[in-house]
């Protein structure tokens, strides 16, 4: 015995409705997922932005230390060793005028 499409019809549509519902729903939580996902990618990255600019100016920190520590010695040698200083700075002055002359 054949079923009416009438019977058909009426046992498919309460399917139908309760499969679009849960597309909607679907779509719904992967909006909500992204949305999570694209917050804390964001989060994430400011806060490695924040750990390598801390890593920075500590960097910073240290090699203007360590510059102004090899300028006080270098400072203390010509005090020591001034003649030696002046010849040493007439010889580099000299080879730079020559390199730059050709």
């Amino acid at each position: 015995m054949a079923t009416a499409p009438k019977d058909i019809a009426s046992s498919v549509t309460p399917d139908l409705a309760s499969l679009q519902a849960d597309v909607t729903a679907l779509k719904k939580d992967v909006a909500s997922l992204l949305d999570h996902l694209q917050k804390e990618t964001v989060n994430g990255a400011r806060g490695a932005v924040d750990r390598l600019e801390k890593q920075a100016e500590q960097l910073y920190r240290t090699v203007y230390a360590k510059g102004e520590q090899q300028a006080e010695v270098l400072s203390h040698k010509i005090e020591d060793q001034p003649l030696t200083a002046v010849l040493i700075a007439a010889g580099i002055g000299y080879l730079g005028g020559r390199l730059l002359a050709r």
